[in-house]
Order: C-alpha cells, then structure tokens, then sequence
C-alpha cells in the first residue's frame, strides 16, 4: 500500500492533470521506434507544416500534456504538427525523462533520450511534411529540463524551443547552435525553485540527479552561447518580470519570465491533483509558445 500511495504523490506533485476535457478530442496516432513509443497529430492540409515536440512532466505521458495544454487544439488551428514523445520508466507508467540532472528512472538507467529524439525527427521528416526549418520543441518540469537538453545537443536541427518551469544542472555540455529560447519560470515553485537547489518536495528531490541551477543561469546560458549583443532590456507587470536580450547569432534572442504568485505547472493552466486549482500565473503559455515559435525559423 505505501508503494501505491508514494506513486500516487509523485503524479499529484510532478503533474498537470486536466479538470476538464479540452475544447476536441482529435487523434493521437501511435508510433513506435526500437523500444521507444510516439504519438503523433497531423492537422488536415498540405504543404510543409511546422513540427512541434512536446515533452510531457515528469510522471506523465503525451496524452495528458497535450490535453491539459490545450496542445491538439492550438495544433489544429495553427497547423502545426504535434509530437508526442513517452519517457521511460520501470513499471510502464511515471514515465521521466534523462535531462543531465533529473529524473527518477530515466537518469538512474542513463537512457539515451537524445537518441530517440533524434531518430524520432529523422522519421518525422521522411514520413511527414514537416518543414525541417521550423522544427520546435516544448516541455514542462522534467519535460521542459528535456527540451532545453535537446536545444543543447541538437539545436542545429531546432529553431526554438520553449521552456516550463525547467532548470539546468550546471554539467550541460556547449550548445551545437544559436536557438531562440523561451524560458518561463514561477516564484512561488516548490519543485523547481527559482533560486535553484534542490526541491522542497520529498518525491522530487528524490527524483533529482543533482542541484537545479538558479532560473536565470539557463537565460544567461543561452545569451552567451547565442552571442546576444544587446539586453538585458528588463520590464516588469503586476503578474510578471521579464528580460529579453536580443541581436543574437541567427536571430537567436532570449525571453525570459519570471511570473509573480505562480506555482510549479504550465503556465496559465491552473491545474494539479484532483480537486485541486493550483495557480500557474496569468501568462497563457500555450499562446506565448507558439507566437515565439511562429516568430523564428532556422
């Protein structure tokens, strides 16, 4: 029984859970990779269509972040393609993500997610009409640690990438290209502190490989290996701090926010355990990625 209820906490900490169903149900379409499983949605229409990646939280699954993000509905009305990555875990649920510092199984058993993202893209591209200068990708908590990961060791192939209450460890390697970077964080997280350590959650600190950087080490990170010449310009609102830096290799700027009173989620998305509203802050992250994304191209 103690077992069950620590798996239990783990999703009612680490995900988004939707309170209610999205606007439509469209359909996630199953592929498999080796041992490696993606969903996929391809809005109706022709021509070379941008790819969105999205990585799901630690504990979660594609399905539940592209629901509880709004991700098939923004697809299909902008076009895009969405994919699905699943994580890995031991038991087949609780899927994590091999982020350099976190998480949980997929750290523990080194798993080469890198790898199958790669293989994941070079498939999309042969099989899809994917245009290969607006590939994208997003995540949130693990799953944003995930997609900055990816920006890092296959950005030559990225043309952003958007990131949710994510961190970096300190031991990323130099990026492999300029990319432009949407890096959002909340000052109220508990699971991703905004000045960095470890979490104050049980479960997740546990979860953890090694002490998350503060929040603004992955914008200055990013500005240095974009060669940003100009920024920070700083701006703040009653719901946000924000500093932008620009005249970037490649058109390659960096937006970062911090947002006021929010907790650990997807930004705007007011969503945690069953029964419970948890506030993510008044920025609409679905809506802010993919303007930045339909912003940049490679």
């Amino acid at each position: 029984m103690r077992w069950i209820l620590v798996l239990m906490g783990i999703v009612g900490i680490v995900l988004q859970l939707p309170t209610s169903a999205p606007a439509a149900d469209a359909p996630l379409v199953p592929h498999r990779i080796g041992n490696r499983t993606y969903q996929l949605f391809v809005p109706p229409g022709g021509g070379p269509r941008p790819l969105v990646i999205a990585f799901h939280g630690g504990g979660g699954n594609g399905t539940q972040v592209a629901k509880s993000a709004g991700l098939i509905d923004k697809a299909a009305k902008e076009g895009f393609i969405l994919a699905l990555p699943e994580g890995s875990s031991r038991f087949g649920k609780l899927e994590t993500w091999n982020a350099g510092g976190c998480c949980a199984y997929a750290i523990r058993e080194k798993i080469d997610d890198i790898g199958f993202i790669r293989s994941m893209i070079d498939e999309l591209d042969r099989t899809q009409p994917v245009d290969p200068k607006r590939v994208y990708v997003v995540g949130m908590s693990n799953g944003g640690m995930m997609a900055e990961r990816v920006a890092i060791e296959l950005g030559d192939r990225i043309a952003g990438a958007a990131v949710f209450v994510g961190a970096l460890f300190g031991n990323e390697p130099h990026a492999v290209a300029a990319v432009p970077m949407l890096i959002v964080n909340a000052d109220k997280d508990e699971q991703v502190p905004v000045a960095g350590g470890t979490s104050t959650t049980g479960i997740v600190r546990r979860s953890q490989g090694m002490p998350y950087k503060p929040s603004r080490y992955a914008a200055t990170y990013w500005a240095a290996a974009n060669r940003c010449t100009k920024g920070p310009v700083r701006s703040e609102t009653s719901d946000f701090a924000r500093e932008l830096w620009t005249g970037c290799a490649a058109g390659a700027d960096v937006d970062f926010y911090i947002m006021k009173g929010a907790e650990h989620g997807w930004p705007g998305r007011g969503l945690g355990r069953p029964g419970v509203t948890r506030n993510t802050g008044k920025i609409d992250g679905t809506a802010l990625m993919w303007d930045f994304f339909a912003a940049h191209r490679r």
